[in-house]
């Protein structure tokens, strides 16, 4: 890095003021390892900035912005754990993220719809159950019972991830199999538990085509068929069972009705067709 002669020289109060920041804001910067003041005064302890470090500050708050932790922030600037390991968690950040932003622009729309797209999925371990369901209002409660059970047998919830169910049908629209209630596996995401359970399962990670519809729960049957149809009609290969992800979140609560709800189906693929996001 190029620094001029007699470059100016910053006081911390100066620093702080000048990058809207509190003093305490900058030791904590300093304490993470991201920032280094220019010079410290060995007699008195002041320390002293330059304008490379107000970009350091910046740095640090634009990383912060985007979610980062102090940790996460100085392991960007010092690969502590290695850039693959910090760049895995990044993307899975940044596509967890992209989901959200599609249900909430879908339900802003204030309308019935369906969009499709592609999404990436990261791996996850699921307390599961298994049951036959034969509506959504018997299905809803089941995933319920299964939520309260996996809380009870002291698993830890993986929040940021929805619940999801496998149905023994693949959800399609007629079911191939009329008259039978279909099996259903209610899926719970729980972090990485050191006990060996039978209930539990880990799913990979996969990139996936995704149908969101937003509505009442004859949204359900509506997205089902589509679903499946745009899946022929575009030549898709399914590479595993389809998943069913009802109520996703941020969409979960007494105090909505069911014309607002969002529901997600998704089934892992091996590559990305042409694909423009289309809402009905």
């Amino acid at each position: 890095m190029f620094f001029p002669e007699n470059q100016q020289l910053f006081t911390i109060s100066e620093l702080a003021r000048a990058c809207g920041v509190s003093r305490t804001t900058l030791i904590r910067i300093e304490e993470c390892g991201v920032l280094t003041p220019c010079q410290i005064n060995p007699e008195t302890g002041y320390r002293y900035y330059n304008a490379y470090n107000a970009a350091q500050v910046g740095q640090y708050l634009l990383l912060q912005s985007l979610g980062l932790t102090r940790e996460e922030i100085a392991d960007y600037y010092y690969q502590k754990t290695g850039s693959e390991t910090f760049l895995k968690a990044q993307r899975e950040r940044l596509d967890r993220m992209r989901r959200v932003l599609e249900e909430l622009e879908i339900r802003s729309r204030g309308i019935p719809g369906i969009s499709f797209s592609y999404i990436d999925l990261p791996e996850q371990t699921c307390f599961c159950l298994e049951t036959e369901l034969s509506s959504p209002e018997e299905g809803e409660r089941f995933f319920y019972k299964a939520h309260e059970q996996c809380i009870r047998d002291g698993f830890r919830l993986l929040g940021t991830e929805p619940l999801f169910g496998l149905s023994s049908d693949d959800w399609r629209i007629p079911s191939p199999q009329p008259g039978t209630p279909p099996k259903t596996t209610a899926c719970i995401p729980v972090e990485v538990q050191e006990k060996s359970d039978p209930r539990l399962t880990v799913f990979p990670a996969i990139h996936a085509f995704s149908g969101l519809a937003y509505g009442d729960y004859s949204m359900i049957g509506k997205l089902s068929f589509r679903f499946w149809q745009e899946i022929d009609t575009r030549g898709i290969q399914p590479e595993g069972p389809a998943r069913f992800y009802g109520l996703v979140a941020p969409y979960t609560g007494n105090h909505l009705a069911p014309e607002h709800y969002c529901y997600r189906m998704v089934v892992p693929v091996s590559e990305n067709p042409a694909l423009t996001i289309e809402f009905e």
